[in-house]
């Protein structure tokens, strides 16, 4: 049996710099405006040593996003086990205050199709998953359970994305309130 081994303090440096230079780039010129060279100037990092550890930007943006979105989804799971909610959006608007500036040029107008992809992929997972857990799942309505998920993934997204372009005029336990007013026949 082989144990696979950490990576080593330079390669976690490198990649610390890398995630850091991305996360100051896409709040300052947005993601899809950020080229490589943005990248590698901010990061202080040499051409070659980015190729070695990604071989896109969009692969950088996938390595942080999974980090991001390890964080969002552990909040979440958090809510909807202790509420047994279908959508935990408290826990969601409470961790994008928490990074809004990041949220914001990731999902706001300024945001890139991989970021916003992401965001809606985690977003429907638990809102298949929230109404498929309730007793009712199949006879509370004839829509479909994977429409439904997705009309409340969408529906908030696009709340979530109003709400950072807007720099949070709400606290996040006001715009949970009014989401689950919203979407509570769903």
């Amino acid at each position: 049996m082989t144990r696979e081994r950490p990576p080593d303090r330079r390669v976690r440096r490198t990649k610390q710099r890398l995630d850091d230079a991305l996360e100051s780039l896409i709040i300052e010129k947005g993601y899809d405006k950020t080229t490589v060279q943005d990248l590698i100037d901010r990061a202080d990092v040499g051409r070659s040593t980015f190729y070695a550890h990604y071989e896109t930007k969009d692969d950088l943006l996938a390595s942080w996003g999974d980090q991001l979105a390890a964080e969002m989804e552990l909040q979440m799971a958090q809510q909807q086990t202790e509420a047994g909610s279908i959508m935990p959006s408290l826990a969601l608007f409470r961790h994008m205050a928490e990074a809004h500036h990041v949220y914001k040029a990731m999902i706001g107008s300024r945001g890139g199709d991989i970021a916003t992809a992401m965001v809606h992929s985690s977003l429907l997972r638990h809102a298949t998953s929230g109404l498929e857990r309730r007793p009712d799942a199949g006879n509370k309505t004839t829509i479909p359970i994977e429409v439904r998920a997705e009309f409340l993934t969408g529906s908030l997204f696009s709340l979530l994305t109003w709400w950072v372009d807007n720099d949070m005029p709400y606290p996040p336990e006001s715009m949970d309130e009014m989401y689950q007013e919203l979407t509570r026949t769903a």
